[in-house]
């Protein structure tokens, strides 16, 4: 019987340093979130826009457009399907603002920069399959978004977000 008091014991112990850490660690993170994950974004943004520059620096122009066929109207002589996606999270002070605009209402600014870093890091990405394949545009491309959720308590809590982008790149003869 004393053994089954001392495990009880023991996990009662873990479990409220485990409290007390998450305790401490909330709030922490939150600041922390606060502070810092905005700047992370804009400098990922500047990076991203860099290789954006170099990208289209190298084709001419931008290789990515949305019409079905050809922009120049030549011959294909080679066509493949490309990819790209990116899953992103906001952080907790982003969902805290988010949430606070949604009681107000009006324009949910906070999740700007992070969807824009990922619609444009799919973007880039498939600029850059089609210029490590050799291919000299990309065509019909499409972006597509997805929710990841969470299912906690019987509730959905929206907690990620897929871009997803794709089409077709061509080299022509």
């Amino acid at each position: 019987m004393e053994l089954f008091w001392q495990i009880f014991l023991s996990l009662s112990l873990l479990l409220a340093a485990f409290g007390i850490a998450w305790l401490l660690f909330s709030p922490l993170a939150f600041i922390y979130s606060a502070f810092f994950s905005r700047r992370k974004h804009s400098k990922m943004l500047d990076e991203l826009r860099e290789r954006i520059g170099l990208t289209v620096e190298k084709f001419g122009r931008d290789p990515l457009t949305n019409k079905k066929s050809p922009t120049f109207g030549e011959e294909i002589s080679e066509a493949m399907y490309i990819q790209s996606n990116y899953v992103l999270g906001p952080g907790w002070f982003n969902q805290f603002i988010a949430g606070f605009h949604s009681l107000i209402g009006g324009q949910i600014n906070s999740f700007d920069d992070i969807l824009t870093l990922a619609r444009q890091n799919c973007l880039q990405s498939l600029r850059e399959q089609a210029s490590d394949g050799g291919y000299d545009e990309v065509i019909n491309v499409r972006l597509e978004t997805s929710r990841i959720s969470a299912l906690t308590g019987g509730k959905s809590q929206n907690k990620f977000i897929e871009i997803f982008a794709y089409g077709t790149a061509v080299k022509y003869s």
